[in-house]
C-alpha cells in the first residue's frame, strides 16, 4: 500500500485511515516535472493553491485517492498537511503609552520593508500625505485593496514605519518614511498555512531589486518542531538573504522556560528577537520563548513588547465590493495598545531600515554584526535577551 510509504507524512496517513475530510489541504514535495504534476491535480479533480519554485513545492486540495496515485511516481519526494503558522502578538485594553520613535535624521527614506501578517488598513499613518503602501497581495481572498480584518498587521506596519500623523508625532514608527509591502497570507483569526507564507516570500524575492526591498518582518511562529516546514522556511530565507533581504522573526509566545523557542525562530539565517516588560521597571515577559542555557542559542536581541501603541483599525472595513474600491470611514480611535514579541520583531525591523537608508550595500551578515555590537544588556537572564537591547544612537545618525 503506498499510503504506508515514507513518503507520506504519518500524521496525513493517520488522518486519511480515519476518513474525516472528503479532501485536504497538502504540501507536495517534487523533485521534477512540476508541470506534468500540476496537470495530474487537475486531472484528479484537485485544486492547486500554491506552487513555490524555489522549494518545489505544490500545495494543493486532494482527495484521498489523488493523494494515493501521487505517491505512485518517483518524482514526488513527500506529501504532508499544509501547516498553520500563528501570529505572536495580541492587543490589550490598557494604556501604557510606550514610545517607540526616536530623534534621529534617519527615517528609512527609500527603503521597503516587506510584511507578512493579516494586511494593512489604510490608515492616515500610513497614507497622508504620501500613501507609503506600496504594495498589497492578498493570498486569503485576493482583495487588490489594502484591508486588515484582524489588527495585527496594522499594528506591525505602525510601528515600523507610522509617521504620527494623527497624533502630531507622538506615535510615530521606527522608520516613518520607509514602504511597506504588504502580503496577507494570515486569515481574520491569525492564522496562517505555510505554503501561503512560502509563496508569499518567494514573490517577495522575486520584486526585491524593483521595490529595494530590505528587511522582511516575519511576526509569526511555529509551534512545534517540524523538520520538513523547517528546512524550507531556511531555504527561502537563504533565498532572501542571497537577496540581501534581513529576515527578522520574534521568538515565539511559549511560557519563558528554558529552551522555549522553537520552530522558525531557531533559524540561523533570522535575527531572532525576544520581548521584555518596560512598563514599570524592565522584567521578563511571560510569554515571550527563551532559548536554552547553551552560549550563542537564540534570541539574537531583545525589545519592549508590553503595552505598545500603534496603529489601530477597523477590522470590519472590506476594502472592495464586486471589483469597486470601497474607502473607510474615520476611526473612532486612532492608536490602541498591544502586547506581544511580535511587536519586539517589528521594533527591530524599523531599526533595520534606519541602518539601511544609510548604507544599502549591507548584507544580512552585516546587519547583524552591527545590531551585535550596538546592543546592552538588560537586568534580564541572558537566555531571555541574548545580546541585549539595540541603543539605536550608537548605529543610527
Amino acid at each position: 500500500m503506498f499510503s504506508s510509504n515514507k513518503k507520506l507524512d504519518l500524521n496525513l496517513k493517520n488522518c486519511m485511515l480515519s476518513k474525516p475530510y472528503n479532501n485536504y489541504r497538502v504540501i507536495i514535495k517534487y523533485k521534477r516535472f512540476q508541470e506534468s504534476l500540476i496537470k495530474k491535480i487537475s486531472s484528479y479533480n484537485g485544486m492547486l493553491i500554491n506552487n513555490i519554485k524555489h522549494c518545489n513545492l505544490i500545495c494543493a486540495k486532494l482527495n484521498s485517492k489523488a493523494i494515493h496515485r501521487l505517491l505512485e511516481y518517483p518524482e514526488v519526494e513527500y506529501i504532508c498537511f499544509d501547516e498553520y503558522l500563528f501570529l505572536c502578538g495580541m492587543s490589550v485594553s490598557t494604556a501604557n503609552k510606550v514610545r517607540l520613535s526616536n530623534k534621529t535624521k534617519s527615517k528609512g527614506n527609500g527603503i521597503g520593508v516587506a510584511i507578512i501578517d493579516t494586511g494593512v488598513y489604510p490608515h492616515p499613518d500610513l497614507v497622508t500625505p504620501i500613501n507609503r503602501i506600496s504594495t498589497f497581495v492578498d493570498l486569503i481572498d485576493n482583495l487588490k485593496y489594502p484591508y486588515d480584518d484582524n489588527g495585527h498587521g496594522t499594528c506591525t506596519a505602525g510601528i515600523i514605519a507610522g509617521n504620527g500623523e494623527k497624533s502630531n508625532g507622538m506615535y510615530r514608527g521606527i522608520a516613518p518614511n520607509c514602504n511597506i509591502h504588504c502580503y496577507k497570507a494570515f486569515d481574520k483569526s491569525g492564522k496562517g498555512f505555510i505554503s501561503d507564507i512560502l509563496y508569499a516570500m518567494e514573490l517577495i524575492a522575486e520584486t526585491s531589486e524593483k521595490n529595494n526591498i530590505k528587511v522582511l518582518c516575519l511576526p509569526f511562529e511555529l509551534l512545534n518542531y517540524n523538520v520538513f516546514v523547517q528546512k524550507c522556511f531556511s531555504s527561502m530565507v537563504s533565498l532572501e538573504n542571497s537577496k540581501n533581504i534581513t529576515c527578522i522573526v520574534p521568538s515565539g509566545s511559549n511560557r519563558n522556560f528554558d529552551g522555549s523557542i522553537t520552530g522558525i525562530a531557531l533559524c540561523n539565517d533570522c535575527i531572532t528577537v525576544s520581548g521584555y516588560d518596560s512598563t514599570s521597571k524592565i522584567k521578563p515577559y511571560t510569554y515571550s520563548s527563551i532559548g536554552g542555557l547553551k552560549k550563542d542559542s537564540k534570541p539574537n536581541l531583545c525589545a519592549a513588547c508590553v503595552d505598545i501603541v500603534s496603529l489601530n483599525s477597523n477590522t470590519n472595513y472590506i476594502s472592495e465590493r464586486d471589483g469597486i474600491k470601497l474607502y473607510p470611514s474615520k476611526l473612532d480611535s486612532s492608536y490602541k495598545t498591544f502586547t506581544g514579541t511580535s511587536l519586539a520583531a517589528a521594533y527591530v525591523s524599523g531599526i533595520c531600515a534606519l541602518i539601511y537608508e544609510s548604507d544599502q550595500s549591507l548584507t544580512p551578515k552585516d546587519i547583524r554584526s552591527l545590531l551585535k555590537i550596538a546592543c546592552e544588556p538588560v537586568e534580564i537572564p541572558k537566555n531571555y535577551q541574548g545580546d541585549g537591547k539595540v541603543n539605536i544612537k550608537s548605529i543610527v545618525k
